[in-house]
């Protein structure tokens, strides 16, 4: 797979980025000797040499992969130290959901093709995408088992035509754009549980570069210390009473409810009000709740559910009144049995959309609070009693097929969320720089990825996609950082030379910059559908003939394709 910037490696990018830094720097210097100048600016810039990544999520697991892989790292003689910290006790791989990888795992292929060809192993080929709704009128009208089919994309022959367009483009005009098709022409459309994902990520992590997670480790405060600034950094306090540091850089892979993005958007950590069940109050969370709730099962692998996974998973949508139901197949591992997946997506009775229903007034006016699920994590689980509110809502939204309720009624493992996202447009970004008691500058930042950074609908299936291409574009902008700080290091003798444009700040600002739009495209699309999918009434139909439509001009598929395909 070549690169949008017209090169095949990072490696090859980063090294002709040097030569144009070497002629750069000759001619500040000549102008700089031509003035009698011996000082541009006071300050030289540091390599980042020691990072914490506060979250062991896909995002984290991610990143450090790419801080640390040889593809990446090969034209960076500084040897970046990564310590991951996360809040909870252990990777549990029976939590959470299935995913799709698409342009997630295009980026994890360039960060690492070994790490990329486990990944591909453990999932199933996603093949079809195929929506249902009850028959609106006819003999079958109340043929609630099949139902009408309303849109049907073969996702192998769209991501293969797509990539044939973008390969004739690229033959007329010459720029290289990333394709969901390998150099080997295998389609990158896959399937995957959530947890089978991370145990690989973080079995690799250890055995490719010894680094252990430490779980248990809740973030409570950042602080500069010493306030020698060429000595000093970034202290991490815990909540177990802890500290860890000086580093020079702060990632929060932290999710959701990211406590690193409350110290970017507010420059401190509050103290945490957790409850018993030991999640934020909804006063400490910057995420907006959609009003959306989402309840799914998770059924392990059956022999005779096999040979229906063989030829690759199907993603079957039933539309209903008032909700709509999930069903497929997501790898487990190699060599293992694929689990199947029911998911069903209902409107929380509380909400319109994100803003909350009026319920309660007393004499003060005072309106009552609805229930939320206000940390995302995908691991809160509820009872198999929970069963009988499933089905109780499969048949009064008259959702068609069986498959759900047979999915949901032999599952073992049950889990209830609500759907949250982040606004994009926030006053600071995602970075800030970590001042000194003096207030000035240090050159040491915090900076989100993943969730923390743009949290979304999972309804175009791109979360965790979005999480891997950020981690290899914000690597491969550290690693561009600490190679123009050698570099300027090594041509630099007897005069003191900062480039204007070679500091840190800059470098995350151009990160943020690459990954805002795409990400935030996907956001706005995913929201919309996710509440056109739950419609009801009236509302139902148009989102029936909705996909219809669009499915026959193409319009779905694009919508598709343009998330799916990667921005790196």
């Amino acid at each position: 797979m070549s690169s949008s910037n017209g090169f095949s490696t990072p490696k090859q990018f980063l090294g002709l980025r040097a030569v144009f830094r070497i002629e750069k720097i000759s001619i500040l210097q000549t102008a700089l000797s031509a003035s009698g100048s011996s000082t541009l600016v006071a300050e030289s810039p540091q390599p980042v040499q020691k990072v914490a990544i506060i979250g062991a999520g896909i995002a984290g697991l991610g990143l450090a992969h790419a801080l640390l892989a040889p593809e990446i790292t090969t034209n960076t003689k500084t040897n970046i130290k990564v310590d991951i910290f996360d809040s909870r006790l252990e990777l549990d791989e029976n939590a959470g959901s299935g995913i799709q990888l698409t342009g997630g795992l295009v980026a994890l292929n360039e960060i690492s093709p070994s790490l990329y060809r486990k990944v591909a192993d453990a999932s199933l080929p996603l093949e079809h995408v195929v929506s249902r709704c009850r028959p609106w009128f006819g003999t079958n009208r109340n043929d609630a088992e099949h139902g009408w089919k309303v849109l049907e994309l073969d996702i192998q022959k769209a991501i293969r035509d797509d990539a044939a367009v973008r390969s004739q483009s690229e033959t007329k005009d010459g720029n290289n754009e990333h394709t969901l098709v390998t150099d080997e022409r295998e389609v990158v459309a896959y399937t995957i549980l959530r947890g089978t994902l991370q145990r690989i990520l973080h079995e690799e992590l250890l055995r490719e570069y010894g680094i252990q997670v430490q779980f248990g480790r809740r973030l409570r405060g950042l602080s500069f210390s010493p306030e020698d600034i060429t000595q000093g950094g970034i202290m991490c306090q815990f909540k177990d009473g802890t500290v860890s540091g000086p580093y020079d850089l702060v990632i929060g892979c932290d999710g959701i409810q990211s406590v690193v993005k409350q110290y970017i958007d507010t420059g401190e950590i509050k103290s945490v009000d957790e409850g018993k069940d030991g999640r934020y109050s909804k006063s400490r969370s910057s995420a907006i709740y959609s009003g959306i709730r989402i309840t799914f099962a998770i059924q392990a692998g059956e022999a005779e559910e096999a040979s229906m996974s063989a030829s690759g998973a199907r993603f079957t949508q039933f539309f209903g009144n008032g909700a709509y139901a999930l069903t497929s197949s997501y790898g487990a591992g190699r060599e293992k049995l694929p689990a199947r997946g029911a998911f069903l997506i209902y409107s929380d009775p509380n909400y319109c959309g994100p803003f909350e229903r009026k319920r309660d007034f007393g004499a003060t006016g005072f309106v009552a609070k609805a229930s939320e699920n206000v940390d995302w994590t995908q691991d809160n689980r509820v009872p198999r009693e929970h069963i009988s509110d499933c089905l109780a809502i499969l048949q009064s939204a008259s959702i068609p097929g069986s498959t759900v309720a047979k999915i949901v009624q032999s599952s073992s493992r049950f889990f209830d969320l609500g759907v949250y996202f982040h606004n994009p447009f926030s006053w600071n970004g995602w970075s800030r720089e970590i001042p000194n008691n003096l207030q000035t500058h240090t050159g040491k930042f915090a900076v989100l990825a993943g969730d923390a950074a743009h949290a979304m609908p999972p309804f175009l299936g791109q979360g965790a996609n979005q999480a891997l291409q950020d981690a290899f574009v914000l690597a491969s902008q550290i690693h561009r950082y600490n190679n123009e700080v050698q570099l300027r290091a090594g041509m630099i003798q007897n005069i003191d030379i900062t480039p204007a444009d070679l500091n840190l700040k800059d470098v995350l600002k151009e990160y943020e910059h690459m990954r805002w739009l795409p990400t935030t495209l996907i956001t706005a699309k995913a929201a919309f559908l996710g509440y056109l999918e739950i419609g009801s009434g009236w509302a139902g139909y148009f989102r029936d003939a909705f996909f219809f439509i669009m499915g026959k001009i193409g319009v779905a598929k694009r919508v598709f394709l343009d998330s799916a395909t990667p921005k790196l």
